[in-house]
């Protein structure tokens, strides 16, 4: 009865549902599901259905004045579907297959066509070719199946101008002097240790470099950011070598005082401590005082501050680094923290602190501990020894540009404990977004440039002014020029604050404490139980705390 009554038949690449009613006679009950299994029975199976045609045909079956033959296209054969996207900048190409109905699987003739078509001409993976081709025969109708198929190659930018420092700075030695021939340590020496001589070499020099370019998947070339040229930073009492541009010398005897980009060799004022026999101290040199500095003593030195002993509840400022052998010593008073202060240009070092505010231009290290202290670095923070056996950090606030390293962090009975790395993603953010403004302005105007040009050259010859064409094509290629620059500046920004991203991390190589809050960007962690040997860092914009793995020599 079935059979009389339905019939398939082929069209093309169509598939026609032939239905016979008659005018008498009861009919069968038909319904979606039973039409499907015929379709599934038949060699047609493979076919795309058409449900809305499927539903013309039971209500033409349901409709008792409808009589006679009619023909429905309730399916159809296609070819596995082929859809091709590229990535915004152009650097990856990706092909999403969509399983045959019934036609035709994908061929490598068919593949390279459509790439071709989409102009993907570098980078692409032939591995990833074979594996597309063999996954479209894999597919069952309809199924979907994505793939990276081509990456251009991104440019390596260039170095900035390198500076690497030829003496050591006064830290390195003071944290870790050399024995006397009396196994005690010898700091009547240290003076000698941490002082240059006239003519000494001090900084090298390392010129930038152009970087290497590279391509997008339709071949074109991404240029790299040339690296940045900087000149030395000549200080006082140093000048540049006339046998080599790339050295730095001293010239005059004194406290060599490191920059990134170069040195000052300061006089240096030599104290046995500094109390109120002493008074204030104010030197436009280095300061170095064998000895303490007493409660409510104040040093001010345009060079370094280096201190053998302690300095307690005292005030230091420095135009280069502070190092203190021993300790930096505040306390609670009437139950506030009276700090003792120690502000640098440079870089802060010290044995270990405690009720301190540090605020140091570069990094803060500390040996021992740093207790109940208010820390501000433009760099890291490191509260380790070298042998990476003691160094905690216990209450307080620490706020670092880069990233914080620590034996143990925070204590036993849940002090708080603040860690905020700050970093520059506010600004680098900021200038992200005015770069990206700024490019689709300039692709804008290129476009306008470009439908400009194209109107012109529909003109007859005779109505075009050649020098005006050949403004519009100057002006093209400056837009083009300035369009490449902006997309590197944009590449540079980017990993810059990858960079940043990637020094914001929290290691601790012992005991994290509960009580311990981390703050990333505009983002929290609070450590709620006892953690081990970690880092904690940002990925994708959500915390990871994760196992530390510890580098050996």
């Amino acid at each position: 009865m079935l059979d009389s009554l339905l019939t398939l038949e082929p069209e093309g690449a169509g598939l026609s549902l032939i239905v016979r009613k008659p005018e008498t006679g009861d009919l069968p009950e038909l319904d979606q599901t039973l039409i499907q299994d015929l379709l599934a029975q038949s060699p047609y199976h493979d076919f795309q259905i058409d449900d809305d045609a499927v539903e013309q045909v039971i209500l033409f079956l349901s409709q008792p004045e409808m009589t006679g033959e009619s023909a429905f296209r309730i399916a159809e054969r296609k070819d596995v579907a082929v859809e091709i996207e590229i990535s915004e900048d152009h650097m990856f190409a990706f092909v999403t297959l969509t399983g045959a109905f019934g036609g035709e699987k994908l061929s490598a003739q068919n593949l390279i066509s459509i790439l071709k078509s989409h102009a993907i001409v570098r980078g692409v993976s032939k591995k990833r070719l074979q594996f597309l081709l063999q996954k479209s025969w894999e597919l069952a109708p309809g199924e979907r199946f994505s793939l990276k198929i081509a990456a251009g190659r991104p440019a390596i930018h260039g170095s900035d101008t390198q500076f690497e420092a030829l003496v050591p700075d006064a830290s390195t030695r003071i944290l870790a002097p050399q024995d006397s021939d009396h196994g005690k340590v010898d700091m009547r020496n240290l003076g000698k240790q941490i002082t240059v001589s006239a003519g000494q070499p001090l900084m090298r020099r390392t010129p930038p470099t152009q970087g290497q370019p590279g391509y997008d998947v339709h071949g074109k070339a991404v240029p790299p950011v040339a690296g940045k040229a900087i000149s030395f930073d000549v200080g006082i009492g140093t000048r540049v070598a006339e046998d080599d541009e790339h050295l730095l010398i001293a010239t005059r005897d004194g406290m060599p005082r490191h920059g990134t980009s170069g040195m000052a060799v300061d006089e240096v004022m030599t104290l046995n401590g500094v109390d109120v026999t002493t008074g204030h101290i104010d030197f436009n040199g280095a300061v170095l005082v064998y000895g303490d500095v007493s409660p409510g003593m104040k040093i001010q030195a345009a060079g370094n501050i280096t201190i053998t002993g302690v300095v307690e509840l005292a005030e230091l400022s420095a135009g280069g680094d502070i190092t203190v052998a021993s300790g930096v010593i505040g306390r609670m008073q009437d139950g506030k923290p009276v700090y003792c202060t120690l502000a640098a240009q440079g870089k802060v070092a010290a044995r270990f602190a405690q009720y301190a505010h540090i605020s140091s231009g570069g990094d803060t290290e500390l040996h021992l501990h740093l207790a109940h202290s208010w820390v501000q670095a433009k760099g890291e923070v490191r509260v380790i020894d070298i042998a990476q056996r003691h160094g905690s950090i216990t209450g307080g606030r620490i706020e670092a540009d880069g990233g914080v390293h620590a034996c143990v962090l925070g204590a036993e009975a849940g002090v708080e404990t603040q860690i905020h790395l700050m970093g520059q993603f506010q600004a680098l953010k900021a200038q992200i977004d005015e770069t990206r403004i700024e490019m689709r302005a300039q692709e804008e105007r290129l476009h306008q440039l470009v439908v400009l040009q194209m109107k012109m050259s529909k003109l007859p010859k005779e109505k075009r002014s050649p020098e005006y064409m050949a403004k519009l094509e100057t002006g093209k290629a400056q837009f083009m020029a300035t369009l490449a620059e902006m997309k590197a500046l944009q590449q540079m920004l980017q990993a810059q604050y990858q960079q940043q991203m990637e020094n914001a991390r929290v290691e601790v190589s012992g005991l994290i404490h509960p009580g311990v809050h981390v703050r990333i960007e505009e983002k929290e962690f609070v450590i709620e139980h006892e953690i081990r040997s970690s880092v904690i860092c940002l990925r994708d914009h959500q915390f990871v705390c994760q196992p530390l793995h510890m580098k050996h020599s």
